[in-house]
C-alpha cells in the first residue's frame, strides 16, 4: 500500500525533480500516527506513476496546491545529535 505524505513549502520551486531533498513531511495514512512529521531525504516527481508513494503540498499559509507530486523516502536525518539519545 503507497504511502500519503504531506509538505509544505513557500514556492514549489523547493521541490525541485532529479534531486536528493531534505524535508519535513508529515504523513496523512489513517491511524494514530497520522499527522506524524519526519525529517527526511527524499526524492520527489511530477510524475505520478514514478514513485510508489504519494506527496500533497501546502504552501506557507496552508493552502493546499493542485499539482501532485509522487516522492520517494530515501532515509531519515536524525534531529537531535547522537549524544543527546
Amino acid at each position: 500500500m503507497a504511502n500519503q505524505w504531506e509538505v509544505f513549502v513557500m514556492d514549489l520551486g523547493e521541490l525541485a525533480e532529479g534531486k536528493e531533498l531534505e524535508l519535513t513531511i508529515r504523513t496523512l495514512n489513517p491511524g494514530i500516527h497520522k499527522y506524524t512529521y519526519q525529517r527526511v531525504k527524499a526524492e520527489v516527481s511530477g510524475t505520478l506513476d514514478k514513485f510508489a508513494d504519494r506527496l500533497q503540498v501546502r504552501m506557507g499559509r496552508g493552502q493546499l496546491s493542485d499539482r501532485k507530486f509522487s516522492i520517494r523516502v530515501i532515509e531519515q536525518v536524525q534531529r537531535m545529535p547522537a549524544r543527546y539519545l
